[in-house]
């Protein structure tokens, strides 16, 4: 049996600007969105294998760093756009597109037709805080309308 969408939040809620994806998870779950699940994790790679099955369509949500952006931008990616990371947070794990291809392989009629990413460009993820960076604190709004989104697309195709 097939769920429509996981939105799936990555990051950890005592850490300033990771805890971007949990708290954008906590507000796409308090909206009570028909046919969406939502969970929060704190790890990433091969262990989103099971989270993502039997899901249509699947968000991740989590920050990121790529130096190129300012502080709070609010990105939409897919698989292919991290295709040539090297790893996932822990660098003894693969990165997110391996993840996906192998979850592919491994459960063809299982895994989502579509992996959708949200990530904000953030700066500290290293600072033990409950306190993220003003410029990604105010990035949550723009990142649940951009989820929102991109749940009902894919709950209408």
């Amino acid at each position: 049996m097939t769920r429509r969408a996981l939105v799936l939040g990555i990051g950890s809620p005592i850490v300033s600007d990771d805890a971007i994806g949990i708290r954008v998870a906590e507000r796409i779950r308090s909206l009570n969105l028909e046919g969406v699940d939502v969970k929060e994790v704190s790890s990433s790679g091969l262990d989103l294998i099971e989270l993502m099955l039997d899901y249509d369509t699947v968000v991740i949500v989590d920050a990121i760093i790529t130096s190129e952006n300012p502080l709070g931008t609010v990105l939409l990616l897919d698989e292919r756009d991290f295709a040539s990371s090297v790893h996932g947070a822990n660098p003894h794990d693969v990165n997110i597109a391996t993840t996906i291809e192998l979850g592919r392989r491994l459960q063809p009629d299982r895994m989502p037709k579509w992996v959708a990413f949200v990530a904000v460009e953030v700066a500290d993820t290293w600072t033990i805080s409950y306190n993220m960076t003003p410029e990604v604190e105010r990035a949550i709004p723009e990142a649940v309308e951009r989820v929102v989104e991109i749940v009902k697309r894919g709950n209408q195709s």
